[in-house]
């Protein structure tokens, strides 16, 4: 009988390697392996007692908890589709995912339940809630109605694991299908990449609905070892984590990093980070001066830098020994993913030319659920593109120019925001910035700069025009300024430009 590569194996043998270790911290409680593996069972039982079958969509709207681990290996055990569902997401925004994916069942936390309310008419939706409800299935009460044993039901590597929602920095959220093949070839792939293994102990604070966080939950999880969780990101809760649990890594993204940078000066307790090996960024791109800072205080840290999507999970790396001399690139593909870089007319692009993104691997998703016109659109063949503009160096090294639907269009000519949003971060008061594209009746996109900024506006605005000066042609420099407060962010960190366009 052949050996089928799915998520579903994957776990299985992993809780039974591991069963006496603890595999989550959450708060005060630790859950091993064998009680994660029960657990997950007795759900597994109970999804299948409601009615759910093979395949059927489980939308979940939960913070960040043991439960939401739980939930993951129960639909690998069932074959079930797990639906992460983003809990800052209004009513309305929440009954379009639930609509969208075809739910059947909608796990979540007592304290979303006024979004369900405003969801709409759903009568096909089984609702199981965390904690107290009348309205709904009650979690424990459906955990503790069955036993530990698993009605087996057999995975196939082409049975839908996982329906990832974009997080829809450009637009309307589309649902990415990968396959428990998919996910369960990328956490191996991702484990060699980043020397994730049975030892280590990760924190994991960013927002589980959001594709990277949980992944590599799940990733640590198929090695063996411990996950810390934080119900949500705070500096100084994760620099007390790190020295409390000897964390080892940690994923994070940019802002992550700065804010940890400024808790720890304000604490000046290095040894809280003794532990740390590694720290792997993503989501966004990593400023460059957040890196300087970053590798110049945490000397004994391991700084990985990785661009990937929901779509095809970590496409490439720029792994420790290349964060000085390859600057602003994202790195090299990770083990069998293979990219071109083509121009308009689907030509390869020579090296240092600058063109449009196609991956080809194992780890990219089959396309986006009920939306065969969108899949077509990114999709030819074994190859897709996720509407990203780069280019590749002589060695192979990617460099990530910005999202195609980012890029400035002004007087016919093409401007890209990184490039222009690193001259401004070369000024000290400057905290963050983000640059788009405003409509513009002469020029048909004007740049203008958003900035964050410690200090006098005024005063900060002539240093960054000067920056600017020296460093960009004039095309590329800002038209006008906004000082700003915060720059709108998803809950995974990405800023929302459509949002700022629409201040402009």
């Amino acid at each position: 009988m052949p050996v089928h590569v799915t998520v579903q194996r994957a776990l299985e043998v992993s809780c039974a390697r591991h069963s006496g270790r603890v595999a989550i911290r959450c708060g005060d409680s630790a859950m091993t392996y064998r009680q994660l593996d029960e657990r997950a069972s007795q759900l597994a039982n109970g999804l299948i007692a409601l009615g759910l079958s093979r395949g059927d969509r489980v939308a979940v709207m939960l913070p960040n908890c043991e439960d939401y681990i739980v939930l993951a290996f129960a639909c690998a055990k069932a074959v079930l589709c797990m639906v992460p569902v983003n809990y800052r997401y209004t009513g309305a925004e929440v009954g379009i995912q639930l609509r969208d994916s075809g739910a059947k069942a909608f796990l979540y936390d007592a304290a979303f339940k006024g979004q369900l309310e405003e969801c709409g008419h759903l009568p096909q939706l089984v609702r199981i809630c965390r904690g107290d409800s009348k309205s709904a299935i009650c979690l424990e009460a459906l955990v503790n109605s069955t036993e530990p044993g698993l009605r087996k039901v057999e995975a196939r590597e082409s049975d839908a694991f996982y329906l990832g929602y974009t997080s829809g920095t450009t637009g309307k959220p589309k649902g990415a299908v990968v396959t428990q093949r998919n996910r369960a070839l990328a956490y191996h792939y991702w484990a060699l990449e980043f020397g994730i293994g049975p030892n280590d102990v990760a924190l994991h604070c960013g927002p589980f609905h959001h594709t990277a966080p949980f992944t590599f939950v799940l990733t640590q999880l198929f090695m063996g070892g411990t996950v810390v969780i934080l119900d949500a990101f705070d500096a100084e809760a994760a620099l007390e984590a790190i020295g409390t649990h000897c964390v080892t890594w940690a994923f994070t993204v940019p802002f992550m990093l700065d804010r940890l940078l400024e808790a720890r000066r304000a604490r000046g307790d290095k040894d809280k980070v003794r532990t740390l090996r590694m720290l792997i960024s993503g989501a966004s791109s990593l400023p460059t001066r957040t890196k300087k800072m970053v590798l110049t205080e945490f000397p004994n840290v391991s700084l990985h830098e990785f661009y990937g999507a929901t779509e095809a999970g970590v496409i490439t790396n720029l792994r420790p020994d290349y964060q000085w001399g390859k600057v602003r690139s994202v790195g090299q593909p990770v083990a069998d993913i293979c990219i071109e870089v083509r121009d308009d007319a689907g030509q390869p692009c020579d090296a240092g030319q600058t063109g449009h993104i196609w991956l080809n691997g194992p780890t990219l998703f089959e396309g986006y659920y009920g939306d065969p016109g969108k899949t077509h659109e990114v999709k030819q063949g074994e190859w897709c593109t996720l509407g990203d503009v780069g280019w590749l160096d002589h060695e192979g090294f990617l460099y990530l120019v910005d999202r195609s639907k980012d890029i400035i269009k002004s007087g016919g000519v093409n401007v890209y925001p990184i490039e222009i949003e690193e001259a401004i971060l070369q000024v000290e008061e400057v905290k963050e910035c983000a640059v788009v594209g405003i409509s513009d009746e002469r020029w048909g996109e004007s740049v203008q700069a958003f900035l964050v900024v410690e200090g006098s506006a005024d005063d900060i605005e002539r240093r960054v025009r000067a920056a600017c000066e020296g460093k960009l042609a004039d095309y590329k420099r800002p038209k006008k300024y906004h000082f700003i407060d915060n720059l709108p962010r998803n809950a995974n960190g990405k800023v929302l430009k459509r949002s700022l366009r629409d201040r402009g």
